[in-house]
């Protein structure tokens, strides 16, 4: 028998590099020619058909006595099903139903009926306090930055405390799947890594000296396809692009929603894109270099990062040249988990009158690319991404979208994102992705204030015919003074009385009703 194991033991070592070998080789052969031979779509189709099963999973009742067979027909077993625990990002815990009656106010969405300035007051506290308590309990904020919940367990060791009840038949199945993934998927995909990043860096290197400009950007273009398909392969990454006439060809800006750091490398699988970042050292600086050989990218010093207007120039720039190759920007600034669209930096949106939006939704049945870098190094994502069963991912080229007249770029950025969040089946949230590592804003705070003040003025008699310049007045009050003015108002004051209080603190309101129509009423 040991001789037996031995000689098995030695015919499998003896196939099992050339079997890896092979396999390399033909991913390569398919990278390079950009066909695929849909084994990764049908293997897919099956896992999931897999964890179907197992979150259905029951256990068999065994074999009722005689003593227990009268009681079978009046009471049937209950089969025992599996237990998930549920989280506030796949079940919601409570109803926030004040949270909606509060943005509905914000947003002029309330019945606009006139009343006293108290009871508007008293009703909007009530619902500030009640939708604050709703916001602590679960907010739609901190959720987003958190790994998705599935729907049933893709026997993975990192996603199975979600259930509490694991069978023997899955417990069999995740041993089968481990095998299969660290002593099968996990080599073949550590070879395509090192092969695609070595022939991205020579190949473009090599490039880089071709003289002729027209056969040095088909040449970089190829090489660029081929590197990045290798990559995808690597994480076993299936990619459906649809739309595909919408693709940026020469120049211009594309921006779409940001998840993981492998958006680049997935949307680098049908189309070529210049990058923008920071200068680095090392291994990143060295590939930085060899890229810019082969093509134009932005990569800016340490000193020009906080130059804004510096970074700015030299993308404008490059959108400017036709002959260069389209800008690829994540305007959210952080990984968001794929639920949702937050908050559109302005920036890219200055730049360039026309945008090419770009919409990702990954499935995370057979792996969460979300990359959570509070908790996880790159290193660390990296190897959980080649630890999974693969990376899937639909992506959708919209139409161009250009800035209309009269609109500024925060808007734009809005329009876009709205857009993007539609075609992808995401959230649009207005909140900042900052917020993963810093607090709100004062800009957040006084765009809530602005809103109410609106409001304010909508449902009460308080703010009537207030101007810009009335509002510019106020501002320049210090806090002690404001504070001051509004305990000594009073809600019964008449037109003559508030004037006489606001005048002795605000002298320039005096001077504007000295000067104005006294004929006219003044509020």
């Amino acid at each position: 028998a040991a001789m037996i194991i031995h000689f098995v033991a030695g015919l499998a070592s003896l196939l099992y590099l050339p079997f890896i070998f092979t396999i390399v080789l033909l991913v390569i052969f398919l990278s390079a020619t950009g066909l695929t031979l849909g084994i990764r779509q049908r293997v897919a189709d099956l896992l999931i058909l897999i964890f179907e099963w197992g979150s259905n999973v029951t256990e068999e009742p065994e074999e009722p006595t005689k003593d227990e067979q009268t009681q079978k027909e009046e009471e049937e077993p209950k089969p025992a099903t599996i237990k998930k625990r549920h989280s506030s990002s796949d079940l919601r815990i409570i109803k926030r139903e004040h949270s909606d009656v509060i943005e509905n106010k914000l947003q002029g969405q309330d019945v606009l009926k006139k009343k006293s300035t108290v009871s508007v007051l008293v009703d909007d506290t009530l619902d500030f306090i009640s939708a604050g308590i709703e916001s602590i309990i679960e907010d739609n904020v901190t959720s987003r930055f958190s790994a998705e919940q599935l729907p049933s367990w893709n026997l993975l060791s990192r996603t199975k405390y979600d259930f509490q009840h694991i069978s023997p038949k899955l417990t069999i199945l995740w041993i089968l799947g481990f095998c299969f993934r660290y002593l099968i998927l996990v080599p073949i995909r550590v070879c395509l890594f090192v092969v695609g990043m070595a022939s991205m860096c020579l190949i473009a290197s090599a490039v880089g000296h071709v003289p002729n400009k027209s056969i040095k950007k088909w040449l970089n273009r190829r090489a660029m396809l081929m590197s990045m398909r290798i990559f995808s392969r690597s994480f076993s990454s299936i990619v459906r692009f649809h739309d595909r006439q919408n693709r940026a060809n020469q120049g211009g800006i594309c921006v779409a929603n940001h998840t993981s750091p492998m958006d680049v490398m997935i949307l680098s699988c049908d189309n070529c894109y210049a990058m923008v970042g920071q200068k680095q050292g090392g291994i990143l600086g060295f590939i930085q270099t060899s890229l810019s050989k082969a093509e134009h990218h932005i990569w800016f010093e340490r000193s020009e990062a906080n130059d804004r207007k510096a970074v700015s120039n030299r993308m404008r720039e490059h959108v400017d040249d036709p002959s260069k190759l389209p800008i690829i920007i994540f305007p959210e600034g952080t990984c968001i988990n794929n639920t949702s669209v937050m908050m559109f930096k302005k920036g890219s949106f200055e730049i360039s009158a026309t945008i090419y939006p770009i919409a990702m939704k990954y499935d995370s049945r057979l792996g969460d690319a979300f990359w959570n870098s509070t908790k996880q190094s790159y290193g660390e994502y990296m190897w959980m991404m080649m630890t999974s069963w693969a990376i899937t991912c639909d992506v959708w080229y919209l139409p161009p979208m250009t800035r209309l007249e009269g609109e500024d770029s925060i808007a734009f950025a809005r329009r876009v994102k709205k857009a993007i969040a539609k075609a992808g089946g995401l959230v649009d949230l207005e909140w900042d992705g900052a917020l993963k590592r810093e607090k709100v804003s004062a800009k957040l705070i006084a765009l809530q204030q602005k809103l109410y003040f609106e409001r304010l003025s909508r449902r009460t008699s308080m703010c009537n015919d207030v101007t810009d310049e009335d509002m510019d007045i106020l501002k320049n009050m210090s806090e002690e003074d404001r504070n001051q003015l509004l305990k000594q108002l009073d809600e019964s004051d008449d037109v003559d009385a508030v004037i006489r209080k606001v005048s002795s603190f605000i002298p320039e309101v005096a001077q504007l009703v000295t000067e104005g129509n006294q004929t006219e009423p003044v509020n």
